[in-house]
Formats: C-alpha cells, sequence, structure tokens
C-alpha cells in the first residue's frame, strides 16, 4: 500500500460530501442534515458556530472559507440544465464560470423572486421586456447596462423540455466525482487547465463579448459545422470546412488546423510583436535624446521636471502619430 498525502486525502474525501449533497438530495442523510443545520435555497446552511468539526471542514470546501480547498470543488462543478426546472436561475453555477448572483450581484439584490428556477424565468421571458425582470425599484443607467449584459450572456441559451437537469464533475464529465481522482488532482504539481483558463476568461477587465466568445470556444459551443450538423440544423453531409478544405468544420480544425484559416493567428502574433517593438524602439530612441540633452543643457529650464514631462507627453503624441502613419495602430 502507497503512502497517502493525509491533507489530500482527507480533502477528497470531504469533497466527496459536498458532490453528494448536489446529487444525492432525496436521502434520507440529507434531510437530517436539513433538519439540523437549516437548507435555503435548495443549498444547506452554514451552521455558523453550532455545527461540528466535521461540517464545518465540509462547508470550509463548499464555500472556500478561509481558504479551505482553494476553491478546487466550486470550480470543478456546474449545472448541465436540460428542462431547467431543477436549477436555480440565480444561485446555481449553470450559465458561465460563476453563478448569476455572484456575477450580476447588484441585479440579484435588487431581484424579487430570488429563488426562481431556470424554467419558470424562461418561460416568463428573460429577453428584453421579459416578465421575469422583476425588481424592488426603478433601474438606474448603469444597471440597465448590466442587466443588458445579462440578457446577452443568455442570448445563446436554449432549454431541452425531454431532458434533466444534472450536475456535471468537469475533470470527470462521464463518471463523476471520485476520490481516487480527485486526490491524484490534490497531490500533483500541475493544476488542471479547465481552471486555469476558466478564471481567466471571466477576469472583469475582460469585455463581456470577448469572454462569453471564450467560454464558447472553450466548451465547443460555437456554431461550427460540426456542431450545427449534429443538432440537425445542417444537413450531416455539410460539415466541411468553409475553406474547402475538405476537412470536418469543428473548433479545432478552425483555429488550429485548417491550412488556411488556422494560418491567421501566426500572422496576428508577428504582427502583435512587430508593434510591440516598434513602441519600445521609438520611446527608447525618444528619452536617450533627451537624456543627452539633459546632460548637455543642465541649466535650461526646459530640462527641468516640468519640462522633461511636458517633452515626454508630447513625444507619446508623436509616437502615436507615428504608429499610425505606418498602419500599426
Amino acid at each position: 500500500m502507497g503512502v497517502r498525502q493525509l491533507k489530500g486525502f482527507n480533502e477528497a474525501l470531504l469533497g466527496k460530501w459536498c458532490w453528494r449533497m448536489l446529487v444525492d438530495r432525496d436521502e434520507l442523510w440529507y434531510r437530517v442534515l436539513a433538519v439540523r443545520y437549516g437548507e435555503e435555497d435548495g443549498r444547506l446552511e452554514d451552521g455558523a458556530r453550532s455545527g461540528s468539526t466535521w461540517w464545518t471542514e465540509v462547508v470550509k470546501i463548499r464555500d472556500v472559507i478561509g481558504g479551505g480547498g482553494n476553491g478546487w470543488f466550486s470550480e470543478s462543478v456546474v449545472r448541465r440544465v436540460g428542462d431547467g426546472e431543477a436549477t436555480l436561475f440565480w444561485h446555481d453555477r449553470w450559465c458561465g464560470d460563476v453563478a448569476l448572483r455572484e456575477r450580476f450581484s447588484k441585479l440579484f439584490d435588487l431581484a424579487l423572486n430570488k429563488s426562481i428556477t431556470v424554467k419558470d424565468m424562461f418561460l416568463h421571458g428573460w429577453g428584453e421586456g421579459g416578465g421575469g425582470w422583476q425588481w424592488r425599484g426603478r433601474l438606474w443607467v448603469w444597471e440597465e447596462d448590466l442587466l443588458a449584459e445579462c440578457m446577452l450572456l443568455l442570448s445563446d441559451v436554449s432549454l431541452q423540455p425531454l431532458s434533466y437537469d444534472v450536475w456535471q464533475w468537469l475533470l470527470d464529465p462521464s463518471g463523476g466525482y471520485s476520490v481516487r481522482g480527485v486526490y491524484v488532482m490534490l497531490t500533483s504539481q500541475e493544476n488542471p487547465q479547465v481552471l486555469q483558463n476558466t478564471k481567466l476568461i471571466w477576469h472583469k477587465q475582460i469585455p463581456l463579448n470577448v469572454s462569453i466568445f471564450a467560454w464558447r470556444l472553450l466548451r465547443d459551443h460555437l456554431p461550427t459545422k460540426s456542431n450545427l450538423a449534429s443538432r440537425g440544423v445542417i444537413d450531416t453531409e455539410a460539415y466541411q470546412c468553409v475553406s474547402s478544405c475538405a476537412q470536418v468544420e469543428d473548433a479545432r480544425h478552425l483555429f488550429l488546423l485548417c491550412p488556411c484559416l488556422g494560418s491567421l493567428w501566426p500572422l496576428v502574433r508577428s504582427w502583435m510583436v512587430s508593434m510591440v517593438l516598434t513602441m519600445l524602439k521609438f520611446l527608447i530612441t525618444l528619452f536617450s535624446l533627451l537624456i543627452i540633452q539633459v546632460v548637455r543643457n543642465p541649466g535650461d529650464p526646459f530640462f527641468s521636471l516640468y519640462g522633461f514631462l511636458q517633452f515626454g507627453c508630447y513625444g507619446i503624441k508623436e509616437m502615436l502619430d507615428y504608429l499610425n502613419r505606418n498602419n500599426a495602430l
């Protein structure tokens, strides 16, 4: 028997209980915990200070409290929506990398029905002017902008009336949660790349349109011919690449393997590198000339701190004009 790292093995066992709280809610043990700690919006309460040591550690893994679990559990589980009947619109992580209550916290605070399901929200209408949007008061202009972003995020969502909502373990979508798999992940030196990518995709400084596109690309949700054919939108024989290279048009082919379209990415990268090098060369030349003039004319008031900054700002303007003239921007 190999020697296990007890901390990682213990976290993997506790994570199993977090997973069971999602998929085994009809079991007797879950009902006992619901009576003991309380339940709100389909989620067991943390129990505050009345929780046992075991329950406190489980909640730390589930809610990432005090660095517990470093967020690996919440980032590895996602809700796959079918008919939307068993998925909470605001609370469950079903659209994007985080729950809508976290991504649009201000809208969640203003919402009248915080426990509405995805199905009910869809039936009432989540488009512009839809009845699903009910607020405690009138929205300000910047809050309406948030609502527009949220509606844009939902514009690509379609429900499947004949399918059930299920929880999916991203590290093993077909097999689900396993203590062995999580233990290997926690004790390995390299973190799963999918967790790194999702953090970058939904960064607050990235425009929403870019985040949505990258999110759909990572999960193969783009309307490629392969996906459209599998959904019955186009004929199954019309799945060849638009560039007429006689290959199946999927996301991997379009962005990496296509001899025509795939060659665009190296060109974009070389253009960006060339632009950065041109800017750096111009800045180095500019400030080298400034330093030479300061050394030659130490008493000239133009080369005081104010003059130095003023000339530097003027040089930046000249640099931008230079780049525009050379089609670098």
